[in-house]
C-alpha cells in the first residue's frame, strides 16, 4: 500500500473541470436501397460523371430539387464506386441494382450537420437526395459510431498520468505529442471494434477550423478543451443488437456506460485491485454524460458561423501575396499595389468560373448553418 500512495501522492486526480458538452461526431450509416427501372441508365450516369470529375476535385451538379452537389473520382473500395459529396454527408453508391445482407449505399455525415440538425431532418434530406437517382431507402443499419464528451480542464493531461491512471480492456496504447506536451492518447488499435482517443480539442479545432464548437462550449476561448472519444465499428455495434437507428437511441446510454466504466477508465492507484481504486473525479462526470445522451436523437443547435480568426489567417496570407507582386511590379504604395491586385484578379477570372468554384468550395466546407437551399430556420 505504501508504493500505492506514494504514486498517488505525486499524481493527483484530475480534480478541476467543467462539462461542456457530449454527443455523437461521427456517424456512419448502411442503407439498403431500391433503386427504380431505370437503374441500368443512372449507373451510366453516375460512370460518366465519375470518369468527368478526375482530376478536377469534383463535378458540380443539382438534384431536380437544387440541391447542389459534387461527382467525385474516388469511391469507398472494395464495395462502392460513386462517391457524391453533398454539404450534410457523403454518399458512395454500390454498382448493385439489389441490396442483399449487406447494404448498397454508404453515408457519412459530417460533424457540422450531427451537431446542428436534428436527425429527422437528416433522414429527410437523405431520402430527398436518393429519390433524384430513383432510391427508396428500405433499411438503415448504422456502420460506425463516435461518441464523444468535452470538458474544460484547468490543466492539460499527460501521457504519463494517463498511464498511471489507466485501467482497460486494451494494452494497446499509443500517444501523438507537440514538443514532449501531449495532444492525443489512443487506447485500443486503430481497426479494432473499439478505441477511445483522449485529446486537446482545443487545439484540434483551431487546426481544423472548427470555431463552431466554441457558441455550443459557451466559451470564447477553446484553450484547455479535452474531449474523450471512443470510436465503434459496426463489430461492436452488433454485439449491442444495434441494427436500426432506434436501437442506437435506445442503447446509447448503457454502451457509453460500458465503455466509461468497464472497457476503459481512470481510477486512482490506491489499491492493488484495480476494480476496488478510487475512480478519478473527473472520470466520475465522463461517466455520468449517459444521462445526457438521451435525447440526442432530434437535437438542434443553431449554427454559428466560424469567427473571424480563420479569416484573419487567410487575409495575412493574401497580405504576402500583395507585397511579393508588388515588389515584382516596382509598386512602393499601399493603395496602387492594391488597386493592381484587383485588376490582376479581375482580368484572371470570370463570372462563370467565379460562380461556379464558389459553389463547389461551399459544397466542400460543408454545412454552414443552410439546409436543402434554404435558411436553415426555414428548413
Amino acid at each position: 500500500m505504501a508504493q500505492s500512495v506514494t504514486r498517488h501522492a505525486q499524481n493527483p486526480p484530475v480534480e478541476n473541470f467543467q462539462f461542456l458538452s457530449c454527443g455523437i461526431d461521427t456517424l456512419d450509416l448502411g442503407l439498403f436501397v431500391s433503386w427504380d427501372t431505370s437503374w441500368e441508365k443512372t449507373k451510366a450516369f453516375l460512370a460518366e460523371k465519375k470518369d468527368s470529375s478526375q482530376g478536377t476535385g469534383g463535378l458540380l451538379d443539382e438534384t431536380d430539387i437544387g440541391r447542389e452537389f459534387l461527382h467525385q473520382p474516388g469511391g469507398k473500395p472494395p464495395n462502392y464506386r460513386y462517391q457524391l459529396q453533398f454539404p450534410e454527408y457523403r454518399l458512395y453508391i454500390a454498382i448493385s441494382d439489389k441490396f442483399g445482407t449487406s447494404p448498397n449505399v454508404y453515408v457519412t455525415i459530417n460533424a457540422e450537420t450531427l451537431w446542428h440538425v436534428g436527425f429527422t431532418t437528416i433522414l429527410e434530406l437523405l431520402e430527398f437526395d436518393l429519390l433524384n437517382f430513383g432510391g427508396s431507402i428500405e433499411r438503415i443499419q448504422p456502420s460506425r459510431c463516435d461518441l464523444c464528451a468535452d470538458f474544460k480542464l484547468s490543466s492539460p493531461l499527460s501521457f504519463s498520468l494517463l498511464e498511471i491512471l489507466r485501467v482497460s480492456r486494451s494494452r494497446k496504447v499509443r500517444m501523438i505529442t507537440n514538443d514532449s506536451a501531449l495532444e492525443t492518447y489512443y487506447c485500443g488499435s486503430a481497426g479494432s471494434p473499439v478505441q477511445v482517443r483522449i485529446y486537446d480539442k482545443g487545439t484540434e479545432i483551431l487546426k481544423s477550423n472548427k470555431q463552431w464548437f466554441l457558441p455550443i462550449w459557451g466559451l470564447d476561448d477553446p484553450a484547455g478543451v479535452w474531449r474523450v472519444e471512443f470510436q465503434l465499428r459496426r463489430p461492436f455495434l452488433h454485439q449491442y443488437r444495434i441494427t436500426t437507428l432506434d436501437d442506437l437511441w435506445q442503447r446509447i446510454g448503457a454502451m457509453w456506460l460500458y465503455l466509461t466504466g468497464e472497457w476503459f477508465s481512470l481510477r486512482l492507484p490506491d489499491n492493488e485491485k484495480t476494480e476496488r481504486r478510487t475512480i478519478d473525479p473527473w472520470w466520475l462526470a465522463v461517466q455520468e454524460c449517459r444521462q445526457r445522451f438521451g435525447a440526442l436523437s432530434d437535437a438542434r443547435r443553431t449554427f454559428t458561423c466560424d469567427t473571424v480568426e480563420p479569416i484573419q489567417r487567410t487575409l495575412a496570407h493574401i497580405i504576402g501575396r500583395l507585397i511579393s507582386i508588388s515588389a515584382q511590379s516596382g509598386i512602393k504604395d499601399r493603395k496602387e499595389a492594391i488597386n493592381h491586385l484587383c485588376t490582376l484578379l479581375h482580368d484572371k477570372t470570370d463570372d462563370r468560373k467565379f460562380s461556379e468554384e464558389y459553389r463547389k468550395k461551399s459544397i466542400k466546407l460543408g454545412y454552414r448553418g443552410k439546409l436543402g437551399g434554404s435558411d436553415d430556420d426555414e428548413s
